[in-house]
Formats: structure tokens, sequence, C-alpha cells
């Protein structure tokens, strides 16, 4: 090889080096706070112990132990913490500062509990934002909501803004304060008294809601998101947008529960 084609071959090298440094750089999360054992990859059998401040990739799977907890930043300064014994994949997050139209925000939730509050993609860009459980896919509009699957249902509480749960069935939105279930994949959402909460959910909520979480950048004298439940015909077109990104992550859905369940599987094997 020649001298200008060793040249050559290194500037690709290095090219490519930082294409994919800057590509790394972007639709990650920071470990904010961790407690116990808390663990990440690319599936479950590949995750690894993760430490604070540590940068965790899209397409990753994170996972806590029982005891454990894990508090997660995301770019645009949003926040999702982690109960214990739960499974969460950040499935696509892509923010980019000046570039609104390339926000994407897809989750899935395979067990356990989170809350979530909304940074600046959910702010100026909430049609991008997704949570896939096993009964349906929540979308939101100015978020701060907490989420847990108690199989086969799914419940959620709203702090703030409002949330809505598509399936099959339709879309049902719920304000700040309501709490909701979901019981399977083909009825509809609806809303239930908090004394209606299974023991480990309400144990759940309470422990995640107790956290001081505020998304970076956010004041306490910034004006909250609407409150109110969207009128019906805004349900309508929020639950249009939301069985759009339900849609598109259908294919993942199945196998990404079906590999959550065959990875706890055989790690419980004797």
């Amino acid at each position: 090889m020649s001298t200008a084609q060793r040249w050559s071959f290194s500037s690709v090298i290095l090219v490519l080096g930082i294409a994919g440094a800057a590509a790394s750089a972007f639709g990650a999360a920071v470990v904010q706070e961790l407690k116990g054992d808390v663990r990440a990859g690319g599936t479950p059998a590949q995750s690894k112990p993760v430490a604070a401040n540590q940068r965790v990739p899209s397409g990753a799977v994170v996972t806590t132990a029982p005891g454990s907890r894990v508090v997660l930043r995301f770019d645009d300064g949003q926040v999702v913490a982690l109960h214990e014994n739960t499974q969460f994949r950040i499935d696509d997050f892509r923010f980019r500062p000046q570039e609104p139209k390339a926000d994407r925000a897809a989750f899935v939730l395979l067990r356990g509990a989170l809350r979530a509050v909304t940074g600046a993609l959910g702010e100026r860009s909430p049609g991008a934002f997704s949570l896939v459980v096993p009964t349906a896919t929540i979308g939101i509009r100015g978020t701060d909501f907490m989420v847990a699957i108690a199989a086969p249902a799914a419940y959620l509480s709203v702090l703030k803004g409002t949330v809505a749960a598509t399936n099959v069935a339709g879309t049902a939105a719920f304000g700040a304060g309501a709490f909701g279930s979901i019981a399977t994949s083909t009825t509809l959402a609806v809303s239930v008294p908090a004394g209606a909460l299974p023991a480990a959910v309400s144990s759940a909520f309470g422990s995640l809601g107790a956290l001081p979480i505020t998304p970076a950048g956010s004041t306490a004298s910034e004006k909250l998101p609407e409150t109110a439940a969207p009128r019906a015909q805004d349900a309508s077109a929020f639950g249009r947008e939301t069985a759009e990104r339900a849609r598109e992550l259908k294919g993942n859905l199945g196998r990404e529960f079906g590999q959550g369940v065959s990875e706890e599987a055989r790690q419980r094997k004797p």
C-alpha cells in the first residue's frame, strides 16, 4: 500500500470514527442516580452493571433488580425513573436541538414500573413520544406520569399534564390526578379510584411519586402544561397520533415482550 493510499485509508477511518462518535452522542441517556443492582445492554442477557454518569445508548434494555432503582436523564432533559424489578427498553431516542422534525422518543416498558417527566422533546414534539406496555401505547402532552405493569393489566397515574392510552379498543385520555387501568389490549382504558390499584402498584406509585424529579433546565416558576383532559375531538386526534406510533412499533412489541419473558425464564432455570 502506497503512502497516499495509507493516508486515504486513515482519513476514511478518522471520518467514520468522528461520525460514529457524533452518532453515539445523540439518542442517549445518562445515569443520573442509581441504587443497588442496575444493568443495561442490547438484551437482558448482554446486560452489564452501570455506574453513575454512564451514558446509556438508544436500543439498550435497562434492568433493575429487587431493592434497586435508577434515574435516567435524557439529552433533552427528560427524566425517567425506574422502580425495582423493572425492565425498560429505549427503543429509539433522537433529539437534536436544531432539528425538531427528527425528534423521536419510543420506549417499551417490559415489566415493572416507571415515572417519566418529559423534557424539551415532549414540549415541542409531544407526538414524537410513545411508551408501549403490553396492553396499550401511551402518548403524552407535557406530562409527569407513572406506569406500572401488574400482569396482565397496566396502570397509570398522571401527576401533571395529560396522557392518552391507545389500543385496538380506542383511546382514553387522563388528566392530572387521574388513575387509569388498561385491563387487556382489547379493552378500553378506564379511570379507577386510587383504592382500586393493586397493592404492588400503589406501593410503586408511592415510591416513584415521592422522588424529587425535575427535568433539566426547568424551574418551579415555569408555567405547567395544561392539565385538563382534552375535548372529545382533541382526544380522537391525540389517539390517532398515538395509534400511528403503535403501528410502527407493532412488529417490535411482540418480539420485545417475548424476549423479555424468555430471557427471564432462562435466567431462572437451575
